[in-house]
């Protein structure tokens, strides 16, 4: 190995390191994330996440109950023309219909085979009557069956400023949220300016109807902490452990389901997170082990053909969209699985990758040229491909195996910005040497 080739990486690697240390600074830049974040975390979560099974040790199960097609057909709530038989908000009676069929199993199960909490994602903003100011028989069967004296939680959307449970004027559902049996929560997803959801909103602030302002916690982060310290977290404690909305904190890691058991009545589905399963509403709770529902946290929400609560999640390799309570899911799972936010690599750590990698990668390849008696021609795409697959692995390692979010975007850019600059110095000559040969023929 000649000593000027050696010199050479040096040198390179010190100037990318230095390139690197400056892009850094500019991470969480709209521009970035769009451009290189997004494609970078995209391109790993399609390989390495999205159908990899991860086992989450000492969590409980998280099971999704879904208004699907199934549950739309066989309760007439599609028309012959498969189009929805309601209004715009889904039937209060529904939902009131499954907390009672729950809270019936949990009457009858064994004590320790009790579910922690019950989320609903619906939209109950406003009573199902015209203008929202009188209740509907739906409305007031709901408000009757959340009232009752109940062993888990039930944590309900906060989507604006009025909510006509919270703001109900029954003695019993006051009390309830007074003691945190009833639990008002945010549940915003972050959408990029690709319209693409990859990430959560940690807490959310309302203009209440008494002019005061409010926040309120994720319902994953609620249920997160009610899983891991059996309490309700206070704004102050999420303020001081999570970030609002960063760029790589906030990410979520979306896994597709592997499998799917279906017959008449009940269609179930197994996701590559382990301990997550969704099953169709219409399934009866009877069919499914109790020891299941063990500390369960169980969601409720809609995913029918006809559901408008469906989001984008990936533009780069192929199109793909999951529902509202999908994501929440797999958003609880990634908290869960991270214990916590995703880290982004230190400066310092990444900043010794980005040397070493360098380095080695530039030695590699001038000693491979010169085995092979290869053209330096070709030394950009054979860098462009060692560096690609090199800090790809180094990027998935990382963040599988030590949930820490490390781009291999910027420094592959980086790198071959330096590759091209290297190149055009060593040919332009050859080409002007070339242009005045042609010339002296002439």
């Amino acid at each position: 190995m000649k000593s000027s080739s050696i010199k050479r990486a040096i040198f390179y690697s010190i100037l990318v390191t230095i390139l690197y240390i400056i892009s850094y600074q500019f991470y969480d830049r709209e521009i970035v994330r769009g451009n290189i974040e997004d494609i970078a975390f995209d391109i790993v979560d399609k390989f390495a996440i999205e159908t990899k099974d991860t086992n989450t040790t000492d969590i409980p199960n998280v099971m999704i109950f879904a208004i699907d097609d199934l549950y739309m057909k066989k309760n007439k709530l599609f028309d012959k023309h498969n189009r929805v038989s309601y209004g715009y908000l889904f039937p209060r009676d529904h939902i009131a219909k499954f907390i009672k069929n729950l809270d019936e199993l949990v009457s009858e199960a064994d004590p320790k085979n009790r579910p922690k909490a019950l989320f609903i994602d619906y939209d109950l903003s406003f009573s199902s009557m015209p203008y929202g100011k009188e209740l509907s028989k739906e409305d007031i069967e709901l408000l009757n069956t959340l009232k009752q004296d109940r062993n888990y939680t039930i944590f309900l959307p906060k989507t604006s400023a009025y909510n006509f449970v919270q703001y109900s004027k029954d003695s019993k559902i006051q009390e309830l949220i007074k003691n945190k049996k009833i639990v008002f929560v945010s549940v915003n997803l972050l959408k990029s300016s690709d319209d693409t959801v990859r990430r959560y909103e940690s807490y959310h602030s309302y203009l209440e109807p008494n002019d005061i302002n409010k926040t309120y916690i994720n319902v994953d982060i609620m249920l997160y902490n009610l899983i891991k310290q059996n309490k309700i977290p206070t704004i102050q404690e999420v303020k001081s452990l999570f970030k609002k909305d960063d760029i790589i904190a906030n990410r979520i890691w979306i896994k597709s389901y592997k499998s799917m058991q279906t017959d008449d009545e009940c269609i179930s589905y197994k996701s590559y997170w382990q301990h997550l399963v969704k099953y169709s509403a219409n399934c009866s709770l009877y069919e499914i082990d109790e020891d299941d529902f063990k500390d369960a946290v169980i969601m409720l929400g809609g995913t029918h053909s006809k559901n408008n609560d469906v989001f984008n999640t990936l533009n780069v390799l192929d199109a793909q969209s999951f529902t509202g309570i999908d994501l929440h899911a797999n958003t609880l799972m990634t908290i869960l699985h991270l214990n916590g936010q995703l880290k982004p690599i230190s400066l310092f750590v990444g900043s010794i990758i980005m040397f070493a990698t360098f380095f080695t990668i530039s030695i590699l390849v001038d000693t491979l040229l010169g085995r092979f008696n290869l053209d330096s021609s070709i030394s950009f795409i054979v860098t462009l491909a060692i560096n690609g697959v090199i800090l790809i692995t180094i990027s998935t390692i990382l963040l599988t195996k030590h949930h820490i979010w490390f781009n291999w975007l910027v420094p592959l850019i980086l790198f071959e910005a330096i590759e091209a600059i290297d190149f055009i110095q060593d040919y332009t000559p050859k080409i002007i040497e070339k242009i005045k040969n042609k010339r002296n023929k002439k």
